[in-house]
């Protein structure tokens, strides 16, 4: 039996241990946790420095300095080599300014294939050589390289909108349809709703008469069918995605990432995106379709680029170049020829007005310049030029309204700064 005197020492030796091993997890604490705080510094670090790198690159490519350009091609299935991309969208994100551009890529547009050293349909080219021919193809047609892509199946989009807990959006009809050898089933109610991922694969796969694309309005630039609805689709999935209470599930999805998505996006970039994705808004989003129209080439059916029109929103949606202002004149005070006055004189200052006319009525009492949000900073010259006041209003793309109101002086002092 110990004495008195070995038990009290032995239990000096044993806290003294104790002690010991409480100081060294401390220190084991202090050292990881400081580990993990510099890695994480080293990783954002090492993040910026590739996407700077990247951004000099696009830069003297054409693309606005900071423009990150990635492919999103949606397929029935991310194994099958063989299927043809059903959804290809042409994504550019600016983490400096929390600008985004989609431009939407129609799944029978024409387009050359270097590397195959012939023309076809943009999916086929996917079938024959995956994403990087997809990439070598679609930077042919937009002029600039596009070195990333992000590719999902249905399945992958089905698990993204129930992550999200579905997206909100407008089914603006009926939408009914049968498939029994593809197993597709599609059956939605009018209106505003919410839909989980069932729901929104659905929406965003459903045909009607106007098949996958159509130019409905050749003179306004509308088109219809299922590539707009898919636009539509994206713009709605963007909102729930940078709302606050989707924000906080941003791990949750980070974490899924790999399992729902194939890319070959660096870790540092993606890094750099959920890094930045508090910058990015709907205000500041551009979606378009590559402009064109269907027509009929050795008995096939081919979504053919309008060259012209295509460029003007490639330099917009793709490059990030500003798209010249187009103005609205309209005659908000009653006085005769006023619009047009106005209109002589904005040209003659280089600004670009599309149309005159007169407004809801004549009693405006103050000079309104209207546009959507995010051209809020640019049209700021335009209304210290015109003594205007600036209104937000929905929209989206470079149009302005301008109401000449009755506080209108033709004769002040102007500065001009376009």
């Amino acid at each position: 039996m110990l004495s008195e005197e070995e038990v009290l020492r032995r239990k000096a030796e044993l806290e003294e241990r104790r002690a010991w091993k409480r100081k060294y997890r401390r220190r084991q604490i202090i050292f990881y946790s400081l580990f993990f705080t510099i890695g994480i510094i080293v990783m954002v670090f090492t993040a910026r420095f590739t996407y700077y790198r990247y951004a000099a690159v696009t830069q003297a490519d054409g693309v606005e300095e900071g423009r990150l350009l990635v492919l999103f091609l949606g397929t029935d299935d991310k194994l099958d080599a063989s299927s043809r991309a059903d959804t290809i969208m042409l994504l550019s994100l600016d983490t400096n300014s929390g600008d985004v551009g989609v431009l939407s890529i129609p799944r029978d547009t024409r387009v050359w294939s270097p590397s195959r050293q012939r023309w076809e349909r943009i999916n086929a080219v996917y079938a024959h050589g995956g994403a990087n021919l997809t990439m070598e193809a679609v930077s042919q047609l937009v002029g600039v390289p596009v070195r990333y892509y992000v590719h999902t199946d249905f399945q992958g989009f089905q698990e993204l909108v129930d992550i999200l807990g579905g997206v909100e959006i407008t089914v603006e009809k009926r939408m009914q349809y049968v498939d029994k050898a593809q197993g597709l089933e599609i059956d939605l109610a009018p209106g505003r709703q919410v839909l989980n991922g069932e729901k929104a694969l659905q929406y965003v796969r459903y045909r009607d008469g106007l098949g996958d694309i159509s130019l409905v309005d050749p003179f306004g630039d509308q088109y219809g069918g299922r590539v707009e609805r898919q636009r539509k689709f994206v713009e709605a999935l963007a909102s729930k995605t940078l709302s606050p209470s989707s924000l906080v599930k941003l791990p949750q999805l980070l974490t899924s990432i790999s399992r729902i998505v194939d890319t070959n996006l660096p870790w540092e970039t993606m890094l750099t995106l959920a890094v930045s994705a508090g910058k990015f808004s709907i205000d500041n989003m551009q979606t378009a379709v590559l402009p064109g129209n269907s027509q009929v080439i050795n008995d096939g059916w081919y979504w053919i680029v309008n060259d012209q029109k295509a460029a003007a929103v490639i330099d917009s949606v793709v490059k990030g170049k500003p798209e010249p202002l187009q103005l609205v004149v309209l005659n908000g005070n009653g006085r005769a020829g006023i619009a047009g006055q106005v209109s002589d004189l904005l040209r003659e200052y280089g600004y670009t007005v599309v149309s005159t006319g007169n407004a809801d009525h004549y009693d405006h009492a103050t000079t309104l310049v209207m546009t959507a949000p995010r051209n809020v900073e640019r049209v700021k010259p335009l209304a210290e030029f015109l003594g205007a006041s600036i209104q937000e209003v929905e929209g989206v793309g470079a149009e302005v309204t301008v109401i000449i109101g009755k506080d209108f002086n033709p004769n002040r002092e102007r500065s001009v700064g376009i």
